[in-house]
């Protein structure tokens, strides 16, 4: 083996760029996502018409039409024609919006196509992990760019319940023109930020290092797809992206009207809405640098899966069904905190698999998240469908019984840090 091997300072600035488009990417997908109730009238809906989800689960219905494919082509293309592409449908999309905010239709389209960008985007999160990064390093880096995914989150949702400054649907003072005017605004604001940080990522990224970062990516022998999909393990960790997809995205679609029904009040600016989702994404930022971090250090995978999945089990009951308001923030804190931070570790367990390796990495990339982003669809359809009045109880046992079946199913995945790949 003739090729050197030599880890790039320069990986920090891709990684960071990477992250930068993936975050605004999130930021505009979930923009409507606290302020539905609002929102509605102006795109052109009738007070309280559910349709108004489907704007949430667009990035989903994307991911389900095209995270395997896109998957496949960002091992082919490579990090800058995928992502760079991705981020050039994110702006063009997100800038889209502002000019057809009242036809529901047609916003709805623009979610898809932005959503679409962010497919090519999030797919080659392992690609870059594994092309710039170092064995010991790639959890650390995959937890990296779910921090910016988080983040986007976070500002998508939070901040535009902060911004908003026009009356709420049912405070006094409440118009459509003034609700139009303050979604325009936000609107805006995502969009040049889209452009700019779309300039800022051809700039800087690039596909790979002169050398490759770490032996293994030199040593692996070339897996097959056809082999992939044979491995049940590989199927058992997208099981587990279906149930915590589905619990992430379906809270996050319903988060507003399930504190209602739970009977917390609901305010405009920091009221309990946006407490929640800062609470469940700054604590998911935080487990997602933190544990994946120490995943790395010590050499261990299963273990990490196992709790987070347990733990966010009984986090989401709680979550979904407390009528107290700080139980509500404190269980959302720890659903945040090992429910997200479990996705990076299985992102790199899937690339340890022998059947998958550095180079079916996005192909892996795009299973798991096409089975995340089939339970984050189904998850915002069906706990409306399970409502029963104003009632969730149902839709989170649904969100429940689906996380403890995967989490049994994780028991039986074997350890592949520190070197065990093997796949019964």
């Amino acid at each position: 083996m003739s090729e050197e091997v030599k880890v790039f300072r320069y990986r920090w600035a891709v990684l960071l760029v990477f992250g930068l488009v993936f975050m605004i990417g999130q930021m505009m997908w979930l923009v409507f996502s606290l302020i539905r109730n609002e929102v509605t009238p102006v795109l052109g809906l009738p007070p309280g018409d559910p349709s108004v989800v489907l704007l949430t689960a667009s990035q989903p219905l994307a991911f389900i039409i095209l995270s395997i494919p896109v998957g496949l082509l960002a091992d082919r293309k490579g990090l800058v024609v995928v992502a760079g592409l991705g981020s050039i449908l994110q702006a063009l999309f997100g800038t889209l919006r502002i000019f057809i905010i009242n036809d529901f239709i047609l916003i709805f389209l623009a979610q898809f196509g932005l959503s679409i960008g962010s497919v090519m985007i999030q797919n080659c999160i392992v690609y870059l992990s594994v092309s710039w990064f170092p064995k010991g390093e790639r959890g650390l880096a995959t937890g990296i760019s779910t921090l910016f995914m988080l983040l986007g989150m976070l500002l998508g949702t939070a901040l535009s319940m902060i911004l908003w400054t026009a009356p709420l649907y049912s405070d006094p003072g409440y118009t459509v023109f003034l609700a139009q005017e303050n979604l325009t605004w936000i609107l805006q604001l995502d969009a040049a930020l889209a452009i700019v940080l779309t300039v800022i990522f051809f700039a800087v990224a690039r596909d790979k290092p002169p050398q490759p970062p770490d032996i293994d990516v030199l040593a692996e022998a070339t897996p097959s797809v056809k082999r992939m999909l044979r491995d049940r393990n590989v199927w058992i960790i997208a099981i587990g992206f279906f149930a915590g997809f589905g619990i992430f995205i379906g809270l996050t679609a319903i988060i507003e009207e399930l504190l209602l029904s739970l009977g917390i009040p609901v305010e405009a600016g920091l009221g309990s809405p946006a407490i929640v989702m800062i609470l469940l994404l700054a604590f998911g930022i935080v487990g997602a640098v933190v544990v994946p971090g120490i995943s790395d250090k010590i050499q261990k995978r299963k273990p990490f899966l196992i709790v987070a999945m347990a733990v966010g089990t009984f986090a989401t009951l709680i979550l979904g069904t407390s009528t107290m308001l700080e139980l509500t923030y404190v269980s959302s804190a720890i659903l945040g905190f090992f429910l997200i931070a479990v996705m990076p570790i299985a992102l790199s367990v899937l690339e340890e698999f022998e059947t998958v390796g550095p180079d079916l990495s996005g192909a892996s990339t795009g299973l798991a998240f096409w089975f995340g982003n089939l339970g984050g669809f189904l998850g915002s359809i069906l706990l409306e469908v399970f409502r029963v009045g104003t009632s969730y109880f149902y839709s989170v046992l649904y969100l429940v019984v689906v996380m403890g079946v995967a989490t049994l199913l994780i028991l039986t995945v074997p350890e592949t840090a520190g070197g065990s790949k093997e796949n019964p």
